[in-house]
């Protein structure tokens, strides 16, 4: 799915790039990093697994000379990285790892830092992400998402979920109906989340803040909602994504 997300003309840099965390993480070393040598030995493999080179006579590990050097553990860059590609915040991601957001900020400044010097396409497109530009796919999901909401909200003459009749006329302000022939009442959203959310007129304002990227406390403002609020039609509009297939627009939507 993060593939979804990045650009296909990034799609090498972006599995170079992984395989070079993959590798730290493992602790792989191939060559000595101050002469390039394959001469050295393992002298621990704890906490940090460390080599000493046999011709230059320096220590190392799989970190050194690049940004992460120090950065343990390792296997968390992998997912800080994909999880900032999912526009998940930095409060979140400390979540997962019962952390302080300074430490994921930390490492998330020496992914761009290791981007900007081996891999520019993708720095350029990291550092600008999500708050700017959206990929074809995200487009798409996004107009469908704008499209099921439209439809949801102005439907003349549904089909009765009773009689299967179109002889339905609608009644209150929201999804509710009444049929003329069977006379049953109906609401379009009866077997949904979106059935007991409230105020449907700032439904379409609040998915489009969510794509731009604001983060809840912005959305609270913009839209004079409470916080509790803000949480709830966030979890609820990702999970409609979901149901319509708009898998990758909830990854990009869910991480504030």
């Amino acid at each position: 799915m993060i593939y979804e997300l990045i650009p296909i003309e990034l799609h090498k840099e972006l599995n170079d790039f992984r395989n070079d965390l993959e590798r730290i993480a493992s602790q792989h070393v191939e060559v000595c990093p101050f002469c390039d040598k394959n001469h050295f030995h393992l002298i621990r493999s704890k906490p940090i697994t460390t080599y000493h080179c046999k011709t230059c006579y320096k220590y190392f590990t799989a970190a050194t000379n690049t940004s992460f050097n120090r950065l343990t553990p390792f296997n968390w860059l992998e997912t800080i990285f994909v999880s900032r590609i999912k526009n998940y915040s930095y409060k979140a991601i400390a979540n997962v790892f019962d952390c302080s957001i300074e430490k994921i900020m930390r490492r998330d400044h020496a992914i761009i830092n290791y981007l900007k010097l081996h891999y520019s396409s993708l720095y350029k497109w990291y550092i600008n992400k999500q708050q700017t530009t959206l990929n074809p796919i995200l487009i798409e999901q996004h107009n469908y998402v704008k499209s099921k909401i439209n439809t949801l909200l102005n439907m003349q003459t549904p089909i009765c979920l009773h009689c299967n009749s179109t002889e339905t006329v609608k009644i209150g302000k929201r999804t509710c109906y009444r049929c003329k022939r069977c006379r049953h009442s109906f609401n379009l959203l009866s077997n949904t989340k979106l059935n007991r959310l409230p105020k449907p007129e700032l439904w379409l304002s609040f998915i489009n803040l969510l794509i731009a990227g604001e983060n809840n406390t912005q959305i609270e403002k913009k839209l004079k909602l409470t916080s509790n609020t803000v949480k709830r039609w966030r979890a609820v509009w990702c999970e409609m994504m979901i149901n319509w297939d708009c898998e990758a627009l909830s990854i990009w939507c869910k991480g504030h």
